[in-house]
């Protein structure tokens, strides 16, 4: 029992992590956060408001631990082709952002893919 519940409360911290992490990314949200985010996206091209950048990062599908570590680190970000991809790679990795933790209005609403059912529903 003792060895289910370590590795329960290791999933949980992984996943307190990932939140910390994209919060210390990611700022206060503003419009140069943003810009930013989409930069380290590999968009090339200038966003003059939030709207834009949503709506950019419609079809943009990136695993959020990776995108962390990778812009961390001075890297590319790798970007799936399709949701059905990323969701592969994500339940493999057990890298899972906690849904429930997405403050309202952030990137990770549109960044967020359906992992368990891709492709079951379009990102607005």
């Amino acid at each position: 029992m003792a060895k289910k519940k370590g590795k329960k409360q290791a999933a949980q911290s992984k996943k307190e992590q990932i939140v910390l992490d994209w919060e210390a990314y990611f700022g206060s949200g503003d419009l140069p956060d943003w810009q930013r985010l989409m930069a380290d996206l590999g968009f090339t091209e200038e966003f003059t408001s939030k709207t834009q950048c949503r709506k950019a990062l419609t079809h943009v599908w990136v695993n959020i631990r990776d995108f962390l570590d990778d812009t961390k680190a001075g890297r590319e970000v790798h970007r799936f082709n399709n949701e059905k991809q990323l969701s592969d790679y994500t339940i493999d990795q057990k890298k899972i952002f906690p849904k429930k933790r997405i403050p309202k209005g952030s990137p990770l609403q549109k960044l967020l893919a359906h992992i368990f059912s891709p492709g079951g529903r379009h990102r607005k």
